[in-house]
């Protein structure tokens, strides 16, 4: 290969990116033969497959791996010339790849913070993910991500949003046909519903004069359930199903209407939500924007 060719790097690194040659097509703006022909120029100018690709998958070989790890850093490094340039002159541009939690879409605070950052910044471009995982932020490209709870990776800078409260809730009707549970030991005599991303998996933590406990939420009866939305657990409960753990946002507005009775107030849980974003030496311009909003700066 001649010369560097970044306009065939870029789509490389798309198709690594969205692991897709179509989500790259519609990323760039260009078609998804395109797309294949710049593929095929740079491994013919690099001598050397790069990509081995079956209907489902996209493969990398040993040297496309080497050749996107690079290409993270050149693309990083590209980005930050032109956020250093924009912060220069004050504009916030460009495109904000954020990852949250599919249950934060719920939360009135979360989703008035985004608007109000796209309200002020018109020329900003934003990318949501939903994934209840931190991931590789660098690697995948985000800028920034939402998360439920202390993360464990030390190597992002992190940030605590705000405290959440959880509640243990059931239905007027459930109760009165079921009782209430006065302890969560209790929990194992009742139809319990369980959140299957809780990272304590099939536990509730609670708290006892300020001691941790954790009991089983009764896997083994028959009208036990299971989803991956919280929101949907929550319905159900309404609908006299089962009890269930809601965060605050979700269960507050149904506690005051009647709908949902909290439970077990005693010994329930706090959590947090947290920013998190890469530890870069420059904090990109609308990363930061997005921060003050936050924290009200």
């Amino acid at each position: 290969m001649n010369s560097l060719n970044l306009n065939l790097l870029k789509t490389f690194y798309n198709v690594v990116l969205y692991n897709s040659f179509s989500i790259a097509a519609d990323k760039l703006y260009i078609s998804k033969s395109v797309v294949s022909k710049h593929i095929k120029l740079l491994e013919e100018g690099l001598n050397c497959t790069l990509i081995q690709r079956t209907t489902r998958t996209i493969n990398l070989t040993d040297e496309g791996r080497y050749l996107y790890n690079h290409c993270i850093k050149i693309f990083s490094s590209i980005n930050e010339c032109y956020e250093y340039i924009d912060d220069r002159k004050g504009e916030v541009r460009g495109k904000l790849r954020l990852k949250m939690p599919p249950v934060l879409e719920h939360d009135p605070f979360v989703t008035n913070i985004i608007s109000k950052l796209m309200v002020s910044y018109p020329n900003l471009n934003l990318d949501i993910v939903f994934d209840n995982n931190i991931g590789d932020l660098v690697g995948e490209g985000f800028d920034v991500a939402f998360y439920i709870g202390q993360p464990e990776d030390s190597s992002y800078k992190c940030r605590k949003v705000k405290n959440l409260s959880t509640y243990v809730v059931a239905s007027p009707d459930y109760i009165k046909t079921h009782g209430e549970p006065i302890h969560p030991q209790d929990l194992v005599h009742h139809r319990c519903m369980n959140y299957s991303h809780c990272l304590t998996n099939k536990k509730w933590t609670f708290t006892d004069n300020n001691q941790e406990i954790s009991d089983e939420v009764s896997p083994y009866i028959e009208s036990y359930i299971e989803s991956h939305s919280e929101l949907l657990l929550s319905e159900f409960a309404i609908k006299g199903l089962g009890i269930t753990v809601s965060l605050d946002f979700i269960a507050e507005p149904h506690i005051n209407n009647g709908a949902l009775l909290s439970v077990l107030s005693k010994y329930t849980w706090k959590t947090a939500l947290y920013i998190i974003y890469p530890d870069n030496l420059v904090v990109p311009l609308k990363t930061r924007k997005l921060i003050e909003l936050l924290f009200n700066k």
